[in-house]
């Protein structure tokens, strides 16, 4: 039996696999702030890239990120 095809009578777009769950454990703890190579050794990934590929932030979470570094950049420009 394949565990991405569960056989309960939840429709396909509901479906979740193991993987899902370390997406969302990763994602989580990146968006509340651990950094990205801390959550690389909690998930035991060797390489950063591997990570990367299960960290997906939300578009508010990049966004939010891009007007701090702004910001700063801003302020650290203007003395």
């Amino acid at each position: 039996m394949n565990p991405a095809r569960p056989t309960e009578a939840r429709p396909e777009g509901d479906w979740f696999t193991p993987h899902d769950l370390r997406r969302a454990c990763a994602t989580h703890h990146y968006e509340q702030g651990m950094d990205l190579l801390t959550v690389q050794q909690l998930l035991g990934h060797r390489h950063t890239a591997a990570t990367m590929a299960y960290v997906r932030p939300s578009l508010s979470f990049v966004e939010d990120a891009w007007r701090r570094a702004t910001l700063t950049a801003v302020t650290g420009l203007s003395g």
